[in-house]
């Protein structure tokens, strides 16, 4: 038994120096030369332009070049890797897509940031951040959760100024560095914000150390909750892994609405006609950490719609960044009236990319996909084949028999995105009579491009650039869409400070009156 703890404790002793060892490698100050950075932009813009579908998708190629040549000739002085990552990052986001972003070296996030909502890293991450959730309400900063050692500010408190910049010229610098599609504003401001527990981290946290500075302490001016007076606080600047601390001990046990909506799913029966169902969730962990079955849940629901008669349904798709559209595939027989085609086609530039897999960050991850999926069409892209075995979505399909034929309303916000902002978009061609709430979506109708296997890790700064390889041309059906936009909502409607202070659902409750007025 001694020798047991003897052995643990020199393990123990091994692994704490390894993980200082690791924090103390990575240093900040490094300065690469203009060769390896051009190198690195050279490398980001060949597999662009080889793999993105959507590269031209919201500018010329004429401008897009332009905008690659621009950024390329700052490239004239040596630099660290966050001051590349600037350039690299304003020349990603300009390309308008949800999928194709820009993170620093894993060798950075590891020493910097650490840990994030949940994922621990080897290290802690020594980066002294902001340490508040945001909410943004009418273009202003309020605090959501308070996660400073200050226990004296609280939720729907004003932020009017951090460290002399206002909250206004705060927000025009960071929503920029946000990736989004087209031209939703709505899903920048949403992905500011710690929408759900289950994004891997907190961009206006990361994105202020990034694009504005870590400085020891935040001097903060703040207006309280109900009140005019105005005050100078001043707050310490914490790690990620005691922001979280403070997170999971003062708000785990609580009803914080994100812990609320970390369990994916939700049905309730508000009274005897009018059902509740909220999907904030479609990755496929999330719904396994729950046991849930999405066939089983489904059906269950439709046999209650129809037993109990039903007449009104709410869907909630709010704050669901998307994941796994088969989720969402599964419950659209139950809703729809009639036939319905999820998809046109999807389109690729190539499905194989021999030269580039160097590049990739797993030459491993991207699938061996066969000849008989794609047609190759005359301006050189490839388009999948509908009577591939695996296209089903790019097919009819049929609704279920005991399908739901109601009123349906379906609230929407800008963290409605991806795969969620795929279905709700399905929803809105397919059930023209359903009424939406709340904010433009986050996912141009037109579909996104994704698609994993073709992300890329830069081979000097090592920078992490997300590719996306695949545009998914949604059916529309007939429905008249406005390029780069999301689902407009028919009742544009968000929360006033003190509904969010107070943590009332503003837009359910809209929901509720209008159903209740159109009964008189």
């Amino acid at each position: 038994m001694r020798l047991f703890r003897i052995i643990l404790t020199i393990t123990f002793f091994l692994i704490t120096q390894f993980q200082l060892l690791a924090q103390t490698q990575y240093n900040d100050r490094n300065k690469f030369e203009v060769k390896q950075l051009q190198e690195d932009f050279k490398v980001l813009r060949k597999v662009l332009e080889e793999v993105h579908p959507g590269l031209y998708r919201y500018s010329s190629k004429k401008i897009v070049d332009s905008l690659f040549n621009s950024s390329y000739n700052q490239v004239i002085t040596p630099m660290t890797e966050i001051e590349f990552y600037r350039i690299i990052n304003k020349m990603v986001t300009s390309i308008r897509d949800e999928h194709t972003f820009a993170l620093p070296s894993k060798a950075w996030w590891d020493s910097k940031i650490g840990q994030t909502v949940y994922y621990n890293s080897i290290n802690s991450g020594n980066a002294l951040l902001f340490p508040f959730f945001i909410k943004i309400l009418d273009n202003r900063l309020y605090i959501d959760n308070n996660l400073s050692d200050d226990l004296s500010l609280n939720r729907g408190d004003e932020i009017l100024q951090i460290n002399g910049q206002t909250a206004k010229e705060v927000l025009e610098t960071l929503l920029p560095s946000i990736h989004t599609n087209g031209y939703i504003e709505t899903f920048k401001k949403r992905n500011l914000e710690q929408f759900s527990m289950h994004q891997t981290y907190n961009r206006f946290i990361v994105h202020y150390a990034l694009f504005i500075g870590m400085p020891d302490t935040f001097h903060l001016r703040v207006k309280r909750y109900g009140s005019n007076q105005i005050e100078a606080v001043n707050i310490t600047a914490l790690t990620s892994k005691t922001i979280y601390q403070h997170y999971w001990r003062r708000y785990s046990t609580l009803n914080d609405p994100k812990k609320h909506r970390e369990n994916p799913s939700e049905f309730n029966l508000l009274n005897d006609s009018t059902a509740y169902l909220r999907l904030s969730d479609f990755h496929d962990y999330a719904w396994l950490k729950y046991n849930y079955s999405t066939s089983t849940e489904f059906k269950s629901i439709a046999h209650i719609l129809h037993k109990k008669s039903i007449k009104n349904l709410i869907i909630d798709l709010r704050n669901n960044e998307g994941g796994d559209l088969g989720i969402g595939m599964k419950l659209m027989p139950y809703i729809t009236t009639g036939t319905f085609q999820p998809y046109q086609y999807h389109e690729v530039n190539n499905y194989r990319f021999p030269e580039l897999k160097a590049y990739f960050e797993d030459s491993t991850a991207f699938p061996n996909y066969p000849d008989e999926l794609f047609i190759a069409q005359k301006n050189g892209t490839f388009r999948s084949n509908p009577q591939y075995k695996t296209e089903k979505w790019s097919r009819p399909m049929q609704p279920d028999s005991n399908n739901y034929k109601n009123n349906l309303y379906v609230l929407i916000n800008g963290a409605t995105g991806s795969a969620a902002s795929i279905f709700a978009t399905l929803i809105r061609v397919n059930r023209k009579d359903a009424v939406f709430v709340g904010e433009e979506s986050g996912g141009d109708m037109e579909g996104p491009v994704s698609g994993s296997g073709t992300d890329i890790t830069l081979p000097n700064t090592k920078t992490r650039v997300d590719i996306p390889w695949i545009k998914r041309a949604v059916n529309l059906n007939g429905y008249e869409q406005t390029k780069g936009h999301g689902i407009q909502p028919d009742y544009g409607i968000t929360p006033s400070v003190k509904d969010f202070t107070n943590n009332v659902d503003t837009e359910l409750g809209f929901t509720i009156s209008l159903i209740e007025n159109r009964k008189k």
